[in-house]
């Protein structure tokens, strides 16, 4: 699936990315863990080329993504979500939704906001999916809602939800779990599963270990922008330079 082999960002004379080398397989779940200014999200933004690698290679099913777009490498199938909503606030959302859909293109898009006739068939079956997903979270009654008008719990839903409008096959998630109540952590859990289920892999960055522990079938852990361990979470909890990075001296 994804095949990360002597990655390297280097920031004037800052090493933020450190000869990072390790595989995500195809439909596992796996987390990137580590102390803050570690390079989880560095390394999240050199794979979308958001910063341009300083060296290595990052291959998705054997395709090369440095030196690509941000806009190719999604239409290779890579999803992300960030920590904070990036929902638009000023369209409803449903509309938010169907910004994920694959069917979504110029003429659509301005029948969505503008009106000006019947839409394609495929795009009227992705409102349908758009509001069965909305109606599993109980969000049916806010599918006409503005997006500004959502609390901050909500908005991680949707953002979540969206993820199945669009047919990614790697997911990169960034705290996903931050700042929720436990029953919209419990929700949002079932729909990382789900997303699985339907044959997509996943990767998310979060602090929470208890969350890592339960849901991870593989974990990365930086320090510095180097790889200091990966395997199982309780292979790389009891390692000496994990729980130094964590706790210092």
């Amino acid at each position: 699936m994804l095949l990360v082999r002597d990655l390297n960002l280097h920031i004037g004379g800052l090493k933020i990315l450190n000869d990072l080398s390790f595989d995500v397989q195809d439909g596992s779940i796996t987390g990137l863990i580590g102390p803050n200014g570690a390079g989880k999200s560095s390394f999240y933004n050199v794979l979308f080329n958001l910063f341009p690698a300083s060296g290595g290679s990052i291959k998705l099913d054997g395709i090369e993504l440095i030196g690509k777009t941000p806009d190719q490498i999604s239409h290779l199938g890579i999803a992300r979500t960030f920590q904070d909503s990036k929902l638009l606030p000023q369209i409803t959302v449903l509309e938010n939704m169907l910004l994920s859909s694959k069917y979504l293109n110029p003429v659509n898009l301005r029948r969505v906001f503008f009106g000006g006739g019947i839409l394609s068939e495929e795009f009227e079956n992705e409102k349908k999916k758009a509001r069965v997903l909305l109606k599993k979270v109980g969000l049916e009654d806010k599918e006409h809602s503005l997006a500004k008008n959502l609390s901050y719990g909500q908005s991680k839903l949707i953002e979540t939800l969206r993820l199945f409008m669009y047919e990614s096959k790697l997911v990169l998630m960034d705290e996903p779990f931050s700042g929720l109540f436990p029953e919209m952590i419990k929700v949002i859990k079932g729909l990382i599963r789900e997303l699985v289920a339907s044959g997509r892999t996943l990767m998310f960055v979060e602090h929470d270990m208890k969350l890592i522990a339960e849901i991870c079938d593989h974990v990365i852990v930086l320090d510095a922008g180097s790889k200091i361990a990966e395997g199982t979470f309780e292979h790389v909890k009891t390692k000496p330079e994990v729980i130094e990075a964590y706790l210092g001296d």
